[in-house]
């Protein structure tokens, strides 16, 4: 076993060595500053899982726009459920799950740097009639995996802000 963890532990060594990092690693670059979340429901899961995810990216979320640099403002939050297909007893068999954020991210003198932008996922899944309890926990787990979709797609959008204020395009150095 000790063999496997030093053969892994080398090739995380040489992998970093040479510039390689995981996918999506570096959503957002370090030099974003602070950021400021703006939403009229501050207890909102969603809002947790934003603020968890700029943490791990090193980016911090402060508690007024005064101490920002810049500022992702919730406008409105929708989830909408609706049966996707039906059974042979005309009884559910599978959900559609949608949900869609729109925001804006502004500068710290709240300036809009952007028009009103959607992040959205759908998603589907199946109901068990015998184990309800299941196909409940399957939709949490759905949603769940859709709101760190949602996240991932604002995290994109707030990757190209740096070089956007500089003038540049994203992919210039």
């Amino acid at each position: 076993m000790t063999h496997f963890r030093l053969l892994l532990a080398a090739m995380a060594l040489l992998l970093s060595a040479c510039g390689w990092q995981l996918r999506n690693s570096q959503v957002v670059p370090s030099n974003i500053g602070s950021l400021y979340i703006a939403t009229q429901a501050a207890d909102n899961i969603f809002v947790s899982e934003l603020t968890r995810a700029l943490d791990v990216y090193g980016i911090d979320v402060v508690s007024s726009a005064a101490q920002a640099n810049y500022a992702v403002v919730i406008v409105d939050f929708r989830e909408n459920r609706r049966i996707g297909t039906l059974n042979a007893s005309a009884r559910a068999a599978e959900y559609q799950l949608n949900e869609d954020v729109d925001f804006l991210i502004t500068d710290s003198s709240g300036t809009p740097l952007t028009s009103l932008l959607t992040a959205s996922v759908e998603r589907s899944y199946e109901i068990e009639e015998s184990d309800i309890l299941s196909s409940d926990n399957e939709e949490r787990q759905v949603r769940m995996e859709m709101r760190e979709e949602i996240v991932r797609q604002i995290l994109n959008r707030l990757k190209v802000l740096p070089a956007q204020n500089n003038g540049q395009t994203p992919d210039s150095p």
